[in-house]
């Protein structure tokens, strides 16, 4: 299979990588950073014997078009997407509009405006997969995480309506609302509950390709805290400091 994967440089976008590689999947890499994501496709070549090509881009302001003429001329076509960038800050008040601008890029209109670009190709592949990861930061609005959250909850509308789109197509669809992980972002950070792995999550995500799922909690015990706080009345959640 042939396979996109944005923001493929660092946590689970590489291990994404590594895991489809192992799959024999041919890559084409995508991320902001030209030197982790080199060293990323020739470890991967070298290892998994299969064909990896990388593009950096900035996702502040992505050239969709051009970045599909790339791909479709290094692949032949695709078949599977992954957005699974993302940036994320604690975010209580108002912050630099740089960074507000960054945020909304990476975490919404960038996935939005890249899929887009892709999405008839998709339409057209016999086993198509559209996959995309968001955040249960976005399941209600929350003052020490209000940009991120807003951002990943219009991808996650995104998602769902291209699974209505796609619903007659032979791709399918997954969005993965994920809990805590190990990254970077979260290094050094006192966190409510446990951060899962990216090799954790990128396995689950390859065992679900060809599964029509919509959006989903990983992991999966996320859904019922999600579901206390989104129906918390107001009168409780306003005293959380979260």
């Amino acid at each position: 299979m042939k396979s996109l994967v944005i923001g493929a440089s660092a946590g689970l976008g590489r291990s994404l990588a590594e895991r489809l590689a192992g799959a024999g999947h041919d890559l084409f890499l995508v991320a902001s950073d030209k030197r982790d994501l080199a060293a990323v496709a020739a470890d991967l070549r070298l290892r998994f014997n299969v064909r990896v090509f990388s593009e950096a881009i900035d996702l502040l302001d992505p050239e969709p078009a051009v970045l599909r003429a790339r791909v479709l001329e290094a692949l032949g076509g695709i078949e599977n997407l992954f957005y699974v960038a993302g940036q994320s800050v604690m975010d209580n008040g108002p912050r630099d509009d740089g960074e507000v601008k960054r945020l909304i890029a990476v975490n919404f209109t960038s996935g939005v405006r890249l899929v887009n670009a892709f999405l008839e190709d998709l339409a057209r592949a016999p086993r198509g997969n559209l996959v995309g990861a968001g955040s249960c930061a976005s399941e209600r609005g929350r003052k020490r995480n209000s940009i991120y959250g807003a951002a990943k909850g219009g991808l996650d509308n995104y998602f769902a309506a291209m699974r209505h789109y796609l619903v007659s197509k032979p791709c399918k669809v997954q969005f993965y609302r994920l809990g805590y992980l190990a990254t970077h972002m979260t290094f050094g950070q006192k966190l409510m509950l446990p951060a899962l792995e990216p090799e954790a999550a990128a396995s689950v995500i390859v065992a679900n390709l060809g599964r029509d799922l919509g959006a989903v909690y990983l992991p999966k015990w996320w859904r019922p805290i999600m579901t206390i706080i989104r129906l918390m009345p107001w009168v409780v959640f306003k005293r959380l400091n979260i």
